[in-house]
């Protein structure tokens, strides 16, 4: 038999604080108990991991900032640069360390800074190139090494559980640290080298790049070609890889960017990891200085494609000049905004000449190359390199029109976000921003810096820091080869460089 129950006002007001009262019991039980969750956590992370990081009152030269995104910096005590941002909706981390040991520091040993950063994961006297793999995958993390011009780099994905994390960060310390690069591994990498060079010989856009280079940087660090040249990497020796090591993987020629999962005492854990057992050492010394061009050069290399690779470009700017956005943001409407630039739309929408026609600046720790470049039929080169330094001079003496430029502003500002849109890409860019040593706020100047550009600050830029009738001009190709008459004018082709106006970081050729 039902029974109905009529409670009144005063015991309905009642019922409903106590059901609020019990609610927030429970929710304080729940936060409880995941504080004491995460405490044991941590616990179980320092002890698994052997380090226990410093608490943020005891971390040498501590800063922060908050803004476009939230950034931590401090000095381990070996002298190693971290750079962490702490992530929560993923349970991810990314680790990426930098070292100041890039192809600018061969020095007279071509691609012994390649060969030496590709070694590291050739194991370390306890453990092998094959578990040092093993060991990564069997807690799904993910490597990589990179070698640039300017920099050396390892990079570290892996779920944010101790479980996993601590091995990989356990297995990358021991490849950082005290790698072994065994004859064996050094052998089969240098015969790799040779074959990845013969491979770029036989593209036109490589030897297009390498081309530019060497005329953009005659007897100078940036020259160097990543992978090296035959002779050099034949000339090399393991005593060779091993010296280049130990002058440059020191602590204070490090830079260690985290991102994710973590408390900054667990970042600190990692950081100290991963460099403590390294020697402090010393920053590498600045390279040579870049000098200006004194004439305009041409190169023309004959190559068997129905295609000719154009570049030309002359020295452009350093990571930290005063004139940067300027120069981006003029960029990026002279030919660095994809399809809607100058270059595409006289070089590819109004003469049809080439699927892609672009121009970019590449800031480095010296003056990195301004480029412009495109791929047409043999026939139309001399037409297409024309138009290009047309197009350049023009911009260089009349700069943006207004309407291209709040157009560029709009563009760039709102897509800004775009670039942090993932931990490994905030990672590339906080670690980037340490090892230029690029002011902590740097992200938050981007808006306001780039939306009070006038198209007269943009030309007077570019009249300071470009001379057209002073460039490097390469052109590959000019040799029919029957066999390639049916390819596509898309193969090879030369692609927009991934730095722009965004990116303090990028590759180095």
């Amino acid at each position: 038999m039902a029974v109905n129950i009529e409670l009144t006002q005063e015991q309905k007001k009642w019922l409903k604080i106590a059901l609020l009262v019990f609610a927030a019991i429970a929710i304080i039980l729940i936060l409880m108990a995941r504080t004491h969750h995460v405490s044991e956590q941590e616990g179980e992370f320092d002890k698994m991991l052997g380090i226990k990081g410093n608490a943020v009152e005891d971390l040498k030269d501590y800063k922060t900032v908050n803004g476009v995104i939230n950034i931590q910096s401090w000095v381990t005590d070996k002298g190693a640069r971290v750079y962490f941002t702490q992530v929560k909706t993923l349970p991810m981390v990314d680790i990426e360390v930098l070292f100041d040991a890039g192809a600018a520091r061969n020095q007279g040993k071509g691609g012994v800074a390649y060969l030496t950063n590709t070694l590291l994961a050739e194991g370390t006297e306890k453990i092998s190139a094959d578990q040092v793999a093993e060991n990564f995958d069997k807690v799904g993390a993910q490597f990589n090494a990179e070698s640039q011009r300017d920099m050396a780099l390892v990079h570290l994905r892996s779920l944010s559980a101790a479980e996993q994390l601590v091995p990989a960060v356990k297995n990358l310390e021991a490849i950082l640290t005290a790698p072994e690069f065994p004859e064996d591994g050094f052998k089969r990498e240098q015969q790799n080298t040779l074959t990845a060079l013969k491979q770029q010989a036989q593209k036109p856009q490589q030897v297009a790049s390498r081309a530019f280079f060497e005329l953009l940087y005659p007897k100078q660090a940036y020259a160097n070609w990543v992978l090296g040249d035959e002779t050099a990497i034949k000339a090399l020796t393991r005593e060779d890889i091993k010296g280049f090591y130990e002058k440059y993987y020191t602590a204070k020629n490090a830079v260690v960017a985290i991102v994710g999962d973590l408390s900054t005492q667990e970042a600190d854990a990692i950081a100290q990891t991963l460099t403590n057992e390294l020697p402090a050492g010393d920053r590498a010394p600045n390279i040579e200085p870049v000098s200006d061009l004194k004439a305009k050069e041409l190169k023309k290399v004959d190559f068997p494609s129905s295609q000719t690779t154009i570049l030309m470009g002359q020295p452009g700017i350093k990571r930290d000049d005063p004139d940067y956005y300027a120069l981006m943001v003029g960029n990026h409407i002279l030919g660095g905004n994809g399809s809607v630039t100058r270059i595409f739309d006289i070089i590819r929408n109004q003469h049809g000449l080439a699927y892609s026609a672009y121009s970019y600046f590449l800031p480095m720790r010296e003056r990195g190359p301004f480029v412009l470049g495109c791929q047409t039929r043999n026939e139309q080169a001399k037409k297409a390199q024309d138009l290009m330094e047309g197009l350049l001079k023009e911009f260089v003496e009349k700069g943006p029109t207004y309407k291209e430029l709040e157009q560029a502003k709009q563009n760039l500002i709102g897509g800004y976000a775009l670039q942090f849109d993932s931990n490994a890409s905030i990672c590339h860019e906080i670690a980037a921003l340490g090892f230029y040593d690029l002011p902590l706020d740097y992200f938050n100047q981007f808006k306001d810096k780039v939306s009070k550009l006038t198209s007269e600050e943009i030309k007077e830029a570019f009249q300071k820091r470009i001379t057209p009738e002073k460039i490097v001009i390469i052109s590959v190709g000019g040799v029919p080869d029957p066999s390639k008459v049916n390819e596509t004018l898309q193969k090879d082709l030369p692609k927009p460089h991934p730095v722009d106006i965004q990116a303090p970081g990028g590759a180095q050729g």
